[in-house]
Parts: C-alpha cells; structure tokens; sequence
C-alpha cells in the first residue's frame, strides 16, 4: 500500500481521484441539480430549503438556466464540477444537458464526475460517458453494504467505458464487503466523515451516534474510517466534515475573489473582500472626491453607496466629515450581493 498522507485537517489518503484533487483546490464547482430522492437515509445532511425540493444550484446560487453554471464556473475559475443531490439521475436527461453544456463551454479538460445512490445499468453509463462525464462516485444504502453484487456489476460496467469509478461512503463502520467489490473492481473508496447536520440530528442520536466536541462531526467515524486502511492496495481516501470549511470553502472564496475583485478592492487570506463604503450624501461625496483627485478605479458609484479602497476612505475622513454621511469598513464574501462578514464604522 502506498504511503499514507494526513494533511492539517485530518484528510487521510493513499490515493485521490481527480474530483478530489480539484476540490482541495477549491476549483471545483458543486452542480446540485436536485432534492428529490427515493431514499430515505438517516444520515443525509442535506438542508430542510433543499430537501425534497426540484431546485438547482450551482456551488451557493440558484440556477434557474444553463447559463447561470457558466457563469459560476467561470467566476471561480473552475477546473471540474461535481454533480449532486438529492438523486441526481432522476433527472438524467437534465444531467446530460448540463454536461454536454459545461464539456461545450469549457472545454475537454473540464473535469465532470457525479454522485449517485443508484446503479445504472450499461446503457445509461455509456449515456453519461457520451455526453462527457469522466468520473463516477456510487453511493450505496447501508442496507447494500453487505452485499454489493450490484455495486460490483455497476463498477465494471462503469471502468470498462473508460470512466474512473469508486464508491463515496460515510464512515459508520469498517465495510468489508464494500471493500472487496472496491478491490475486485479495482475502484477507489471515499470515505466521508458522519456528520451531523440540522435535518438529520435527531435520526443520528436515535441511531447512538454524539457530536464531537466543538465540531459537527460524529464520535468514532475517524476510527471507522482509520480501519479501512488497514488492507493493503485499497485505494482509499477520509474526508473529515472540517474540510469543507477549512480548504474547500476558503479556496474556492480564494479563487474567487482573485477573478472578481475591483482594482480598490483587498483580498484577505480567506477569500473575503474588503473596501470602504460611504453611504447618505453620495452626490457631496463624490464631489469632494473628484476636488481630492482620487483616481476613478479606486471607488464605483452604487445606487445608495461608494465603494472605495479602504486605506483611502481613511485618509480622507476629515474632508467628509462636512457632508451627511456614513462610513465604514466592510469585509464580505466575493459572490454577487454576498453576506457581510463584518462593518467596522469610521
């Protein structure tokens, strides 16, 4: 078995596939294109806003046409796209479209894999792989763990049309079944860590799993996950829950806020954005900072505010002081209208 890599939030691995490696760069795009799912599991994490509801996003914004992916993907500089759910193959013909779209748009190397609860037969796998999906994650009811004879079937059917193929499981408990069909079929394992969310809290503790400490994550599922290294040639990846935030999160803001920043606007390590704002007399502001000779790039003129680079907007409170008006710092994240993180007022 090949050296195992831990890195500074718990990721444990041998192997990574490539959806993988685009994620930890945070140039992955997250394509949820629906909620629906016959299933029932009692450790979906997935929100009460998106349950069970026909809606698409792509990454945190709503799509409401194909045109909204691309421009996502284009905003983080995407290198793949990571298809979700709810069940994503219950909208097959919708998944297909949004493949050949984003293959269409940006190009072959764009990578493309998907997550699925089902088991497709060989046709709609060589559909998938047509329109131009590269890599395809199972993810079977624990009630098939002990018996993947399908998930076996649906493995081979996937390698032998040239998709890289694997099977993303929480870790609950040490699968050995799984773990054959993996070998056998020689895939990859993904193993997430069981995380408690607000829709499946109750259903966790009703199942004897606690939260950990501080964390969202559930007591014993590292252990769980640590067992499966134990065989050799298993090529297997842990994700722990504090890795969305701490690495995917921030890399994607990263990414990002260096393609959408204005010239006046400062980066942080994190991925926010931070710039001055003047608010109220916006005419007397902007006259006085035409009388200071600001240079245009380093303020825009909103529909109820100035945006400036902040270390200016420090300099010149003085001369502003002699308008009605409100200033402050802002941090924010770098999407379109997104959430402030902090005002600091002047």
């Amino acid at each position: 078995m090949e050296e195992l890599q831990e890195d500074s939030v718990g990721s444990i691995y041998n192997y990574l596939p490539l959806g993988c490696l685009i994620c930890r760069q945070g140039a992955g795009l997250v394509l949820f294109v629906t909620g629906k799912c016959d299933r029932s599991c009692f450790y979906c994490p997935i929100s009460s806003e998106r349950r069970g509801r026909d809606l698409v996003f792509a990454d945190e914004m709503p799509v409401h046409e194909i045109a909204d992916i691309l421009k996502e993907a284009s905003a983080i500089d995407a290198l793949g796209t990571g298809i979700t759910g709810g069940e994503p193959l219950l909208k097959l013909d919708y998944v297909l479209e949004c493949i050949r779209a984003i293959k269409a748009a940006l190009g072959p190397a764009h990578h493309i894999h998907l997550y699925t609860g089902l088991l497709p037969d060989r046709e709609v796998l060589m559909r998938l792989k047509q329109a131009g999906l590269d890599e395809i994650r199972f993810h079977p009811p624990v009630s098939e763990w002990s018996n993947p004879q399908g998930l076996y079937r649906a493995l081979t059917h996937a390698k032998s049309l040239g998709l890289l193929a694997g099977v993303e499981i929480p870790a609950i408990a040490y699968a050995p079944a799984i773990v054959k069909a993996v070998m056998d079929a020689d895939a990859f394992l993904n193993l997430n860590e069981l995380e408690f969310s607000e829709t499946n809290y109750v259903r966790l503790a009703e199942e004897g799993f606690i939260p950990v400490e501080l964390g969202c994550g559930a007591v014993g599922s590292e252990s769980a996950a640590r067992e499966h290294f134990r065989t050799d040639g298993l090529k297997v990846h842990y994700c722990p829950s504090r890795f969305k935030d701490a690495v995917q999160l921030k890399e994607r803001l990263l990414r990002r806020a260096k393609r959408t920043a204005r010239p006046f606007d400062y980066v942080s390590e994190d991925g926010t954005i931070i710039h001055g704002s003047i608010e109220g007399d916006i005419e007397g502001a902007l006259q006085i900072l035409r009388d200071l000779s600001v240079p245009s790039d380093m303020y825009s003129c909103l529909q109820d505010r100035i945006d400036i680079a902040a270390p200016i907007l420090e300099d010149i409170i003085d001369e502003l002081k002699g308008i009605k008006c409100v200033l402050c710092i802002v941090e924010r994240y770098p999407t379109e209208g997104g959430p402030v993180v902090e005002r600091i007022p002047l």
